[in-house]
């Protein structure tokens, strides 16, 4: 357990915001009690340290010194041309979302409302999905914290064998109301049958505001749903993110997931996907672009709870300044799950003297019949292969922008949507070109 002395003052306050939130005394009995018992188990866990050894090159110190509250004032105005124009001009089923908080009021080809708007319907798919239990493993205090506030968010739902032919796009903004607030989401994805869906999910800030955002996202596949997700964090870089992404798979379905990170004074990527029918795979991509003095922590817990399933993870991470990166990549195959073939790669560049990233590859595995592999690299740009383009007349700066863009494009091999691939290579170019990174000649 995290618990220590000096972070026991941030989980009584939150505690105590729990005991007086007003939405408690609205919510349906099976809510109370859903978020009683996870508020219980989060201060059970307590928040962790670095004595955690999945938090052990990471310290919560500062960020528990802050004095974050519940935000309380619901933004709703929205200036599209905040958008970036990668997204503004697309052809998709856009969803706007502020401080967490859905204000799009658009018809679309499939179920969508608030997550709150969903807590009264007896009926409805999502006390299902809230309700049973995801996996006893791999517990975490942010998320026991995001399902003990569980109010803000939206709840998405394909009917069996529907067909999106359109990206589904959700904006989420933080505006100034978010300054030295906490914030608390959770947008959960139901998959019927044999659906299928590209899902974006876009999250920036208008005012480089200073907030804790603790958010989750969870799909829920059927079996032979298909669902491609691609997910850019461009908040604040003076924000504290605590992200959590869960997966949960049934026969024969395939779920790919590009997370491409760019904002956060201090991010943590907690992914987790349960394969958990025969014959269904996982592709867990990643890109974490860090600079000055970022703090990125990316934790892969990938899940293996059946037979004749398939799961990649390809995380990379390109480092600039003083920046931290941090790669913590485990792989658990059960028992049961015979003919596993899992594989994780973690590589890492580091643009300067300064910047430093931890990596701890792990396998964990009780079957006997599986093809399982794990490898890691830290390293600088090659210099023989920059000379060998200097020599041919290139600038460094673009020879180096060459190399570097060929290390992050193997990222996005596995996505089959082109337009998915198109918004993952434009983020790239454009954090480059902040970076001083962009092909252009001295």
């Amino acid at each position: 357990m995290g618990r220590g002395l000096m972070m026991s003052d941030f989980e009584d306050k939150f505690i105590n915001f729990f005991e007086n939130d007003s939405s408690n005394s609205e919510a349906p009995d099976w809510l109370k009690e859903f978020r009683q018992g996870s508020a219980n188990s989060a201060k059970e866990l307590g928040i962790p340290d670095i004595k955690d050894e999945d938090w052990r090159f990471t310290s919560l110190k500062d960020f528990s010194k802050i004095d974050f509250s519940p935000i309380k004032k619901n933004g709703n105005k929205y200036d599209n041309t905040q958008i970036p124009e990668f997204l503004s001009s697309l052809d998709a089923f856009f969803i706007l979302m502020v401080n967490g908080e859905v204000i799009s009021k658009d018809e679309y080809p499939f179920k969508v409302s608030s997550l709150r708007d969903c807590f009264s319907d007896a009926n409805s798919k999502i006390r299902e999905i809230i309700l049973e239990e995801f996996s006893p493993r791999n517990k975490d205090f942010f998320y026991e914290l995001n399902s003990a506030f569980l109010d803000r968010g939206i709840f998405i739902e394909l009917e069996e064998s529907s067909s999106i032919d359109k990206p589904i796009v959700l904006i989420n903004k933080f505006d100034s109301s978010a300054n030295d607030s906490f914030i608390n989401t959770r947008n959960i994805f139901s998959f019927s049958k044999n659906s299928r869906a590209d899902i974006i999910e876009y999250t920036f800030d208008e005012s480089n505001s200073r907030y804790f955002s603790n958010k989750t996202s969870f799909f829920n596949l059927d079996e032979d749903a298909k669902v491609e997700h691609l997910l850019i964090e461009d908040g604040s870089k003076e924000s504290y993110i605590f992200s959590n992404l869960k997966v949960k798979q049934a026969r024969t379905s395939d779920f790919t997931t590009n997370s491409i990170l760019t904002g956060g004074k201090l991010i943590r990527n907690n992914v987790h996907p349960k394969l958990d029918g025969e014959g269904c795979y996982s592709n867990i991509l990643g890109l974490y672009l860090s600079s000055d003095h970022q703090v990125m922590d990316n934790y892969m817990y990938v899940e293996h709870s059946k037979a004749n399933c398939g799961s990649r993870q390809l995380y990379k991470g390109l480092l600039k300044d003083s920046s931290k990166g941090v790669f913590h990549g485990r792989i658990i195959v059960h028992e049961e799950a015979q003919q596993t073939n899992a594989y994780q790669t973690n590589r890492n560049l580091l643009l300067s003297d300064s910047a430093q990233v931890d990596t701890k590859p792990q396998l964990e595995i009780y079957a006997d019949d599986v093809k399982c592999s794990h490898g890691a690299t830290i390293g600088q740009l090659d210099k023989e292969a920059l000379m060998y383009l200097r020599a041919r007349g290139i600038s460094k700066r673009k020879a180096t922008s060459m190399l570097v863009k060929a290390f992050t494009d193997e990222v996005c091999e596995p996505m089959k949507s082109k337009t998915l691939l198109n918004i993952f290579d434009r983020v790239v170019n454009d954090w480059f070109a902040e970076s001083g990174l962009s092909e252009t000649d001295d």
